[in-house]
């Protein structure tokens, strides 16, 4: 498989080893039970060695650095004891496989250290908190949320409605082993019972065959005879009931030829409605090098059309921590955020954020809360001195990544992956002042595998320093990424604004009037004078230059706008920048329709997929305030090859992208219909298609299926939602693809922090270029307009501050621009440090008083760096 993860472990002194009492946590001299005593004599392979660490600096499970002795810990006696009633299914040189027959569950030891990494707790019946109903799910490897009739949600988990049931199997698969789930009630399946059959077939065939009275009888009253149509149908058996029929129909010899015959000839072309609902659902474990690999391929998932499965929860409780650990779990969200273990905030939501943020093409009434997106498919957990990542490498435009504390339904502190198979809304029927809902369900589901990569780390790595590293390696082999070059100076990042529609009027006669914030001349001029001003390197995204400004028409055609200077001025901008060495980026969006609807995508209901603002006051869709609609992801690719043939002939060597890797939606028109895995598919190809063109391409957001093709990221995540969950934010984003990509998060003047002095500050922790965005036109020109959010952004009133902000870090930024960050910690509260590949390192003080960290004084929103 492909983009196999490469873990880094911290060597354990091979002279700590210690003995099998002390790996369980407990002094020599105290007793064991005899289970423990025999789990650790029968496994003594599973106990590590321990080092002690004595006065030395390590990191919480906060991020705070502490003097402490420190030990590698181990699994318990309960987990040995587990892995002693489990069959080991494979290895390899760094791994080994387990399962147990009777339950499902699996565990993974590592060789490396010893641990073992269990998909169940092993002591979850004697949860005191957990009610039956979550130790039947903590039990469970699968959780299946399905749709009834209704459109009404409602649950099975893998334990309860498959393995206790005895309806699983287990089979072996190279290099793992695949469990298929039955869930429900599933009824036996006896071919030779006709559902339906004439009364004459029923008398010839059947009853005529049998010995006496009372079987015939009895086999009579087994069906329903309809006197009108003169046609027997069976009525509902019990299994055992259907098991004896079956058996005497075989013994009189009538067939399941025979009852095909006659099912066909009275109208019956499919067996009859199961038992309500039924699922059959694969699991496969598969060791891949230092990972493992579970993969559900949804091909092989059945399940009746009357109860379509909504979500699939995938391995909830692997490697759950119990609450007596510490370590905290890593999401994803926006820049990355940390949810420290059994943090008590069990009055707030449990974690569940999509990956790749919402999908565009739910109508959603109500907007309460806009949270940062999810641009990463990655999660992970440390728990003591050891961790693991995981990473969705298949299904990942369809998941979402869940995580919960202890304390609120049980002991265990858990992440892990979701998956939303088949999507649902609610169309209105309207008749006067009556209304009804009607369910609406996608008709084209995805069709490929959800998968979901782990990887395991210990000792020193077991951190989000090292799970980063462990992704970003990751990532380098997916997409075969490149080092940046080292560079004297880091670029400053430029966002310019062109043209846009501003409503005027002429003799009570309104109309659109294209208005200049930034001609193309104006442009030149801005970059001359920060050439001027000892700003050698530029790279400029010039966003509204094209078919009427920001808000452009279709980009099937492609036009310079006239009120900023048209065609010529724009090609002697696009000279200028390649003499002096400019990376100029004209922005363009391709998923937003600004105007008409055609082409555009569908929501479930069948109506056009147009987005509106939303009321900041009662959070309702304001259909007032129209914004723009989204198109199919069907037609992006011939949207993208007539945009691109007309945008060759200004031979410009960059492009900006201004939502391709920034949105992803799906398109549920039932002649065209999209999935969001089959549309991120397409967009990764689509910008692929440009940047072969163009060379360079600078891309909004920065969704990680666009890194192949990326050059420069702009509004990169550089917070996260900060929800209540959440404790702690960290820049897991930035750690993971710094090197290889030049990254700037929102523009410094648009950030709206409490100092203008923080911005500048998070581009030093996070080593990423500074942003600033612009326009030449006095800010009056703007107002009464659906531009008001762009006021205050006038150059002269930012074009002092950027250049002393340029000149202060650009040699600091461009001397660690092509290196990756190999470690990020939290020194104390408001202080951070960052460690670069080569050795350099930065320490931030976001506090307004001077403090000392490591031996350096720094001043209050000042930042020290060295380490070289």
């Amino acid at each position: 498989m492909s983009g196999k993860l490469k873990i880094s472990l911290g060597i354990l002194s091979a002279g700590m080893v210690i003995c099998g009492l002390i790996a369980l946590g407990m002094p020599e001299s105290e007793s064991m039970d005899r289970t423990a005593q025999k789990a650790v004599q029968e496994i003594g392979s599973n106990t590590v060695k321990t080092k002690s660490y004595q006065n030395v600096k390590t990191a919480s499970a906060s991020g705070m650095v502490q003097s402490s002795s420190e030990k590698v810990t181990v699994n318990t006696a309960e987990e040995l004891a587990a892995l002693q009633q489990m069959k080991l299914v494979t290895q390899n040189e760094t791994l080994m496989l387990y399962v147990n027959e009777e339950t499902a569950v699996i565990a993974v030891k590592d060789k490396r250290d010893g641990y073992i990494w269990f998909s169940n707790p092993v002591d979850r019946d004697q949860d005191p908190i957990a009610s039956p109903l979550y130790k039947s799910e903590m039990s469970a490897q699968l959780l299946v949320a399905y749709y009834n009739g209704k459109g009404q949600i409602n649950t099975f988990n893998s334990f309860d409605d498959s393995v206790n049931k005895k309806q699983f199997k287990i089979t072996n698969v190279d290099q793992g082993v695949k469990i298929i789930y039955q869930l429900g009630k599933i009824s036996k399946s006896f071919a030779n019972i006709p559902q339906k059959i004439s009364k004459q077939r029923f008398d010839d065939m059947i009853l005529s065959k049998l010995p006496d009275q009372d079987a015939r009888d009895s086999m009579t009253y087994k069906f329903k005879l309809d006197e009108q149509t003169q046609i027997y149908e069976v009525r509902k058996l019990k299994d055992f009931v259907a098991e004896e029929i079956s058996a005497k129909l075989t013994e009189i010899g009538y067939t399941n030829e025979e009852a095909a015959k006659d099912n066909a000839e009275n109208g019956v072309t499919e067996a009859a409605e199961d038992d309500g609902p039924q699922f059959t659902i694969p699991l496969e474990y598969v060791l891949d090098g230092n990972e493992l690999v579970a993969r559900v391929p949804s091909q092989e998932i059945q399940y009746a059309k009357s109860y379509p499965i909504a979500t699939l929860q995938v391995l909830k409780y692997f490697g759950a921590a119990h609450e007596k650990k510490q370590g905290y779990m890593f999401v994803p969200d926006g820049s990355g955020a940390l949810i420290y273990l059994n943090n008590n905030k069990k009055n707030t939501e449990p974690y569940d954020m999509p990956v790749y943020g919402p999908d565009g093409t739910f109508d959603v009434k109500e907007r309460i809360q806009t949270n940062e997106v999810t641009r990463m498919p990655v999660f992970g957990m440390k728990q003591n001195d050891h961790a693991m990542i995981g990473v969705i490498e298949a299904g990942d435009g369809l998941s979402s990544i869940t995580a919960d504390i202890s304390g609120r339904n049980d002991s265990y502190n858990t992440i892990a992956s979701k998956f939303n198979l088949v999507s649902m809304d609610f169309y209105t029927l309207t008749s006067g002042t009556k209304s009804s809902s009607v369910p609406m369900f996608q008709t084209k589901p995805y069709a490929g595998d959800y998968t979901v990569r782990y990887g395991f780390l210990s000792g020193s790595k077991a951190n989000y320093s090292g799970m980063a590293g462990v992704y970003r390696d990751y990532l380098v082999k997916k997409y075969d990424m490149k080092k940046l070059e080292a560079k004297a100076e880091a670029p400053l990042v430029l966002e310019v604004e062109g043209a846009f529609q501003k409503q005027k009027s002429f003799l009570g006669v309104p109309y659109q009037s294209t208005e200049s914030l930034t001609t193309f001349d104006e442009a030149r001029e801005l970059l001359s004078t920060l050439k001027e001003k000892g700003v050698q390197q530029v790279d400029m995204r010039y966003v509204g230059w094209f078919n009427g400004g920001i808000r452009h028409t279709s980009p099937t055609s492609v036009k310079a706008v006239g009120a900023l200077g048209g065609n010529g001025d724009f090609r002697k901008l696009v000279d200028y920048a390649k003499q002096e060495n400019i990376g100029l980026y004209p922005d363009v969006a391709f998923q937003a329709k600004y105007k008409g609807s055609s082409d555009a995508a569908t929501f479930l209901d069948g109506q056009k997929a147009s987005i509106y603002q939303y009321d900041p006051v009662m959070y309702v869709k304001d259909t007032l305030k129209f914004s723009h609609y989204l198109l199919s992801p069907a037609v992006l690719g011939e949207t993208v090859d007539r945009f691109a043939s007309k945008y060759a002939t200004y031979d410009v060597p960059g492009v900006s992208l201004r939502d391709l890797g920034n949105e992803l939606h799906s398109d549920f028109a039932k002649d065209q219909s999209v999935n969001r895995q089959e549309a991120l598919q397409i967009a990764e190809e689509q910008v692929a298609k440009l940047k072969q063109q163009t060379k360079n391409v600078m891309v909004d957001g920065g969704n990680v299926y666009t890194l192949p093709s990326a050059n420069v990221i702009v509004n990169a995540p550089i917070r996260s939602s900060q929800l209540n969950i959440t404790d702690e934010d960290i820049p897991f984003y930035q750690m993971a693809l710094h090197g290889y990509v030049d990254l700037a998060g929102a523009p410094m003047n648009a950030q709206h922090a409490t100092d203008p002095r923080i911005p500048l500050l998070r581009a030093m922790e996070t080593g990423s270029n500074l942003f600033y965005q612009w326009y030449a036109a006095d800010a009056s020109v703007i107002k009464d307009s659906d531009y008001n959010g762009l006021y205050g952004l006038h150059y002269q009133d930012w074009m002092d501050q950027a250049v002393a902000n340029y000149q202060e870090v650009k040699s600091q930024l461009g001397a660690v621009r092509h290196q990756t960050i190999t470690g990020h910690r939290k020194l104390a509260e408001g202080v951070v440090e960052t460690t670069f590949e080569q050795g350099t390192r930065v320490i931030i003080n976001y506090n307004n008083t001077p403090i000392q960290a490591e031996g350096h004084s720094i001043d209050g929103l000042g930042y020290w760096v060295g380490g070289e």
